[in-house]
């Protein structure tokens, strides 16, 4: 590189980021996403005392696609950087629906700076404040809130700042509609045979299904995004429902279901029972199929560590100038952790092996 190179670069890359215009695709909450729609198949049943493999008599008729999942993306720049603007979808097409505002809210935080800018200035939005810190100078003095100026989408102060802003504005974006399909057209023939295979057996989400990739390329900038598939219906379907590697204590009974349970409360069935219906044996249908859900929770339970009790100390805060002037801050000394079920499961009772039953987090003493 030579010196005319490296003074460039010094004297320019460090501000590039300040003229820069925003471009970001962003999900969308707005109407007209869709699951992917997908033929209908009946199965004989459900059981994990089957391998899914035994579900391979079916595989030619799963995951045939009627209908492409649909999702709607948001392309956040200026009109003119989107008219210059190509979407790439691995496994789908985009179309574009035009432009579109929508309110959005961001919270600008300035810590001993001047300028703060927000994150999607185009189309010359209104911003209103919603809600303010106090601001103060570096020698800790209250001082007025920073000035917006519309021309560059900046909040502005004459000094080194500290304190923050929750603004709302409109933006302009432009709004996408992407089309996608089953992933058949992205993967090797093995990884959709086991989507296929976790699909006939009950639950498609068994299987590592790939994600949408979005890339959006402009005149001068780019970005990415994925999203995840869905389907619709997310498993085939069983004349005779859902089976575990024992009999169901079910009987049913004219329109209901009779629990025939053996009384045992260390049984699964019996502690997802007297969790959903602890009252009544006879059971509805909505009753029984949460029962089930309840005892299914136990083939992959999730577990995570949550605060159980801690230890703090208070350490007072002066500030340099003035001895009268203090905060007094509680500092955690010790935090003890233990592990509980994150699902609501109510079957197992001791964590998953390997896996430390409680957590204790000690702290320096030094500020």
């Amino acid at each position: 590189m030579t010196a005319l190179e490296t003074q460039l670069l010094l004297e320019f890359a460090p501000h590039a980021h300040i003229h820069a215009t925003p471009f970001e695709l962003r999900l969308a909450e707005d109407r007209g996403a869709a699951p992917v729609q997908v033929q209908p198949v009946v199965v004989p049943a459900w059981t994990r005392a089957l391998a899914a493999e035994e579900y391979a008599p079916w595989l030619d008729q799963a995951l045939i696609q009627e209908q492409p999942g649909c999702k709607r993306i948001r392309l956040y720049c200026s009109e003119q950087a989107a008219s210059q603007t190509r979407l790439i979808v691995q496994g789908g097409t985009a179309t574009s629906l035009g432009r579109r505002q929508a309110p959005l809210m961001e919270t600008l935080v300035w810590v001993r700076t001047h300028a703060k800018k927000l994150r999607h200035f185009q189309d010359h939005p209104t911003v209103r404040i919603i809600d303010h810190t106090r601001f103060y100078n570096g020698r800790g003095e209250p001082c007025p809130l920073p000035e917006f100026d519309p021309a560059t989408g900046t909040f502005h102060h004459p000094q080194e700042i500290t304190g923050a802003l929750v603004v709302e504005y409109t933006p302009g974006f432009t709004l996408y509609e992407i089309h996608y399909d089953t992933g058949e057209t992205q993967l090797p023939a093995t990884w959709f045979r086991e989507m296929k295979l976790a699909w006939l057996a009950g639950n498609i989400h068994d299987a590592t299904i790939p994600q949408v990739q979005v890339i959006a390329i402009g005149p001068d900038r780019a970005d990415q995004l994925a999203f995840s598939r869905d389907f619709w219906p997310p498993h085939a379907a069983t004349s005779s429902g859902y089976r575990s590697r024992t009999k169901e204590p079910f009987v049913q009974q004219n329109d209901g279901y009779l629990y025939t349970g053996s009384g045992n409360p260390e049984s699964c069935w019996e502690k997802c029972k007297n969790k959903i219906q602890p009252e009544a044996r006879l059971l509805t249908q909505a009753e029984l199929e949460a029962i089930r859900n309840c005892v299914e929770l136990e083939r992959n339970p999730k577990f995570h560590y949550v605060e159980s009790s801690r230890i703090e100390r208070t350490e007072r805060i002066t500030a340099l100038d003035n001895p009268e002037m203090y905060i007094d801050v509680a500092r955690p000394v010790e935090l003890t952790m233990r592990l509980q079920r994150a699902d609501g499961g109510v079957c197992t009772t001791r964590p998953p092996t390997g896996c430390c039953p409680e957590i204790i987090l000690r702290f320096s003493n030094h500020s």
